[in-house]
């Protein structure tokens, strides 16, 4: 990276492992606000081959504190105090100052979908990257990691425990998201929305595992189902992909719309909806077939790790050629996994902490606060992830409002509180598992 920088007791610039070089700074004697400049490399594994991105490692050391910053861009002294230095060049680059110890906020990022859209806060794959964020200020996630001692914001070799939204659709079909399963990705969805206008009493639906009576008028012959769901699944491909093939502006004709119509209500049929509405929790069990439906909007927490395998979808798959419909048939579990209790953590006036989610790689729970309650977070190893669902929260003299996300790096502790005493606030709090 070529800098010009003014170079001074005050001002030291190195190349090296940014904590090493961090942690040999701490130790030396120095005066307060002087800066150390690091420049180093971290393999961007969210892209393919592991590309090399060379980055500038920015510490401020005061006497109570420390503020990390980094960037990708040439940094040119100016005629000011360390200091001065360090806040104009996290304007000009746009680049957070983060204290240590302290909570900062997950910028959301939309992801367009054939359904609707994904709205990312943790994501970091090379369809995009998120970023923490203080006001108008941003660093992308891997970034920073990388910079700050202790992994209090998670290690910058690992993604975070994935955090969105699912955001389908209103429009039948159009709106219903892939029928697929996972083999190693756990997930948890909490359902925030139903679009009255697709379900007007309130009740939205996911399409999940299979129909135990169409099992049952196979005699439960397991290997006859799969046979005759791989069978309705292929029949329906054919005339799916025949539509997709359809040169631009060519309508489909009305033979066309029959046979999609007719194949995929057979195909469907294999199938189980069950009913949503908004608070209420799914776990998706692994190797379980599911679909939210259109008009569904939720939270969801995840393994962040990207496979799937598709059995069908009513749309042109376009980050894939193909279906992965027989080796997913064989793979799926046929019986539905019994719906687990939340465990109560924690029940007082004013305050419920419920776990709703108890992965191997990490747990969620959901705290209720009415009155003024607040609750305690005690400090933990490692980060957690906070969404908020409902109300403001007031954290470090700031407000979270619905739908906003931040971290709490690892031994961070302090109080859960709503912003208004007289209102009630739901949020969402993961943990992960190391």
């Amino acid at each position: 990276m070529k800098h010009l920088l003014d170079i001074s007791d005050s001002v030291q610039y190195q190349r090296g492992h940014p904590l090493d070089c961090y942690s040999a700074w701490e130790k030396t004697s120095r005066e307060e606000g002087c800066l150390l400049l690091v420049d180093f490399d971290i393999e961007a594994y969210w892209i393919d081959g592991s590309p090399k991105v060379s980055l500038t490692a920015i510490y401020l050391e005061s006497a109570s504190s420390s503020s990390i910053s980094v960037t990708d861009k040439p940094l040119v002294s100016s005629d000011l105090a360390p200091v001065d230095q360090y806040h104009q060049w996290s304007v000009d680059h746009n680049m957070v100052q983060y204290l240590q110890g302290s909570l900062i906020g997950l910028l959301p990022l939309a992801i367009p979908k054939p359904w609707g859209r994904e709205i990312w806060y943790t994501g970091v794959e090379a369809r995009g990257v998120c970023c923490f964020f203080q006001g108008d200020l941003r660093t992308p996630i891997p970034w920073l990691q990388a910079a700050v001692p202790g992994s209090g914001l998670g290690s910058a070799a690992e993604a975070l425990v994935l955090l969105k939204i699912l955001d389908p659709v209103a429009e039948p079909v159009v709106g219903d998201l892939y029928f697929e399963l996972h083999e190693e990705k756990q997930e948890v969805y909490v359902v925030t929305r139903i679009d009255k206008g697709s379900w007007p009493d309130g009740v939205g639906y996911i399409r999940m595992g299979f129909n135990r009576q169409k099992l049952d008028g196979l005699g439960g012959d397991r290997a006859a189902f799969r046979q005759s769901y791989l069978t309705a699944v292929t029949e329906y491909e054919a005339v799916r992909r025949e539509i997709d093939a359809l040169p631009p502006g060519e309508k489909v004709s009305p033979r066309q719309q029959r046979e999609e119509s007719r194949l995929r209500a057979e195909m469907d049929s294999f199938s189980q909806l069950a009913p949503l509405a908004v608070g209420d929790v799914v776990k998706v069990p692994l190797l379980t077939p599911h679909s939210l439906q259109h008009g569904v909007r939720t939270v969801e927490f995840q393994t962040p790790v990207y496979e799937r395998k598709i059995l069908s979808f009513a749309q042109r798959v376009l980050t894939q050629n193909h279906w992965d419909t027989k080796e997913a048939v064989e793979l799926m579990v046929l019986d539905q996994t019994p719906k687990e209790d939340f465990v109560l953590l924690e029940s007082a006036p004013g305050r419920r902490v419920e776990r709703i989610v108890d992965f191997s790689d990490f747990d969620v729970c959901r705290v209720s606060l009415t009155g003024g309650a607040s609750m305690n977070f005690a400090a933990i190893p490692s980060y957690a992830l906070i969404m908020v669902i409902e109300g403001k929260l007031l954290l470090e003299g700031v407000e979270w409002s619905a739908e906003q996300a931040l971290i709490l790096p690892g031994r961070w502790s302090g109080k859960l509180t709503f912003a208004m005493p007289e209102s009630s606030g739901v949020l969402l709090l993961a943990t992960p598992r190391y």
